[in-house]
């Protein structure tokens, strides 16, 4: 997967373009009200041992971590959002769980509960302590019941988010769809995003391009974050 390539299918540019009258719908961001949303970079998602094993999602660790330390200078957030499974989780989701194997469902409890291996953060990010927490029982992280991450986001008065993650078509999209469909102000980075296939990664970038909230490249979001706190970004895209 080349994630230094924008995706984006011309046709869909150009219709964003006549609609909204730009191809992309933002060039700053407030501090007090943004916050960078990492997806799910978990051992379970990253590990080649696991089960649910992304092989992509390794590649945009530098991108997330480039991301994250403009965030913090910029004066906003970093919340990391954590897959869990519990006793919650599989009463609340049958329609889900109903569906796998008895071995699959095994290494789920094992591997995400809050003191399995693939629960934990991956170990190449930079995740720092005053950085937020957010764990949630299903792909959604917005839907009702998923997580505390709207109270998060109401505590601090953030309106805008910018998604990053895995996998990009799954707990990725989900988030990025239902966080618009609440009224916040959605970014997608489509180079600190992964998925399990290419073609998985493409038609849910340019989905949600076209429907559900702008796509950048991480270096437009970081000139668009640096440009406050006057670090050069060199914008190749």
């Amino acid at each position: 997967m080349n994630i230094e390539v924008s995706c984006l299918l011309p046709e869909n540019i150009e219709k964003i373009t006549e609609r909204d009258g730009r191809p992309h719908s933002l060039k700053e961001f407030e501090p007090k009200s943004t916050a960078l949303i990492v997806i799910d970079m978990q051992n379970f998602y990253i590990s080649k041992d696991q089960i649910s094993y992304c092989q992509y999602a390794e590649d945009i660790v530098p991108n997330v971590n480039k991301l994250a330390n403009s965030m913090r200078l910029f004066g906003g957030k970093v919340i990391w959002i954590r897959n869990i499974t519990n006793p919650e989780a599989f009463k609340g989701w049958s329609a889900h769980y109903g569906r796998m194997t008895p071995k699959r469902i095994a290494t789920r409890k094992k591997e995400l509960a809050k003191d399995g291996n693939g629960f934990k953060l991956w170990r190449d990010l930079d995740v720092r302590k005053e950085d937020l927490k957010v764990n949630k029982v299903r792909y959604s992280a917005f839907i009702p019941g998923a997580s505390n991450i709207e109270n998060v986001l109401a505590e601090y008065g953030i309106d805008t988010l910018i998604f990053c993650g895995v996998a990009t078509n799954v707990c990725v999209e989900s988030s990025a769809r239902d966080a618009m469909m609440l009224n916040y102000h959605t970014f997608i980075v489509e180079d600190a995003c992964a998925a399990s296939t290419i073609r998985g990664h493409q038609s849910a970038l340019n989905s949600l391009y076209l429907n559900f909230g702008d796509v950048q490249m991480t270096n437009q979001i970081l000139a668009a974050l640096n440009s406050k706190i006057n670090l050069p970004v060199k914008v190749t895209a």
